[in-house]
């Protein structure tokens, strides 16, 4: 089977982690082939030998620029490397035109554009224009394509509920967790060097507006004066810089600059040890879909406090804490729960490993893959 995948829209964090542990699961047997479009920045070392990247001639960072080349080039790709199936992992369908007995698989991952009431907290501009785009193009490829992969049962029932019949099949597939996430006792990670040292509250996600980081340094200002902490809290990750300079802006104000660090990004792989130092792990999110950073903190063995909104407890059942992340005060509350009761923590956060414990990229690749062999081989 040969697939042409589109990953050029991967060009961070969980869109990244995504598509390569798909690759890496690539199965093996003959006739397996996979032609990848991605960013250059895409480090496909350790990938299987039949995974073959595919150069474009020109640069594609801009969205806008993406969409136009996709247009008049993605069809004629797809019939000169004579592909059974396109795969689009961010979602996204060409406008233009795709061979005839092409069939086409996507994956829906990203809610934002659907979240009305989350696409208001950004002034009117460039990123309100992109999401509003987003959401008809997204609408318009999952009504079309041949398969639809769901991360969630939340994001499935959302999105049938909203568009009604789908022309193809859907399926439920959500995120696997890499086992370095899980702690071993014979094998204590060191934190990464350059994280600030002492004990730590730990909020990694990208800081954005529907991220909540504001709320969460809002709570924490009242929780260190409430239960008189020494503990600072560390907020990872890249940043939208108007809500970034929002966000420093608010920590000076609140005087927490000496306990509030706004690290930046970190690679993946100094994450896992980051998670399981953290006195507690914290997820503020507004919209999500499958987020890869709630499975990887119920995976660490630490107390994890997160929003409540769907599809959080889809994942987080009975094994983590929850708060509404545009409510301050509940989160002071939840937050001081959780500190003075330390063998509750405890006891979620063993909850949340064992909950995980079957969620494993081999399994998730193994189902996609085959997914789209099932479409192909209707074809046939």
């Amino acid at each position: 089977m040969r697939i042409l995948v589109n990953g050029l829209s991967a060009r961070l964090g969980g869109g990244q982690t995504y598509l390569l542990n798909l690759l890496r699961h690539l199965p093996q047997h003959t006739g397996w082939d996979v032609f990848l479009l991605c960013p250059d920045n895409l480090d496909l070392t350790g990938l299987p030998g039949n995974v073959e990247r595919v150069e474009s001639d020109f640069k594609l960072e801009s969205p806008f620029r993406r969409a136009i080349w996709e247009h008049f080039n993605l069809g004629k790709l797809a019939s000169k490397l004579e592909v059974d199936l396109l795969f689009c992992p961010g979602g996204l369908l060409p406008s233009g035109s795709l061979p005839a007995d092409l069939k086409t698989a996507v994956t829906f991952q990203n809610m934002l554009p659907f979240d009305k009431a989350q696409r208001k907290r950004y002034p009117l501009g460039y990123r309100r224009l992109r999401d509003w785009l987003l959401e008809r193009g997204l609408s318009s490829a999952i009504r079309k394509a041949n398969l639809v992969i769901f991360i969630s049962r939340f994001a499935q029932e959302f999105i049938e509920a909203k568009l009604g019949h789908l022309a193809g099949i859907s399926v439920v597939i959500p995120h696997g967790v890499d086992p370095r996430f899980f702690p071993r006792a014979d094998k204590p990670l060191h934190l990464p060097a350059g994280v600030p040292t002492g004990e730590y509250f730990l909020y990694v996600s990208f800081i954005d507006h529907y991220k909540s980081q504001i709320e969460v340094v809002r709570a924490f200002a009242q929780v260190r004066q409430l239960s008189k902490t020494q503990t600072s809290l560390l907020l990872v990750g890249a940043e939208n810089p108007p809500y970034g300079e929002a966000l420093r802006r608010e920590i000076n104000s609140l005087k927490l600059g000496d306990s509030v660090k706004v690290v930046g990004n970190l690679p993946h792989h100094d994450l896992p040890a980051l998670y399981q130092h953290a006195r507690m792990n914290l997820f503020a999110s507004c919209t999500e879909n499958c987020p890869n950073i709630l499975l990887e903190i119920m995976a660490s063995g630490r107390p994890a406090l997160v929003s409540d909104r769907g599809p959080m407890p889809e994942f987080g059942g009975q094994a983590v804490a929850y708060f509404d992340p545009q409510n301050v005060d509940q989160l002071v509350e939840r937050w001081m729960s959780l500190l003075s009761k330390p063998e509750q923590g405890e006891r979620l956060a063993s909850a949340a490993m064992a909950r995980v414990s079957s969620l494993q990229w081999e399994r998730t690749a193994r189902s996609t893959w085959g997914a789209m062999a099932e479409v192909v081989h209707a074809k046939r």
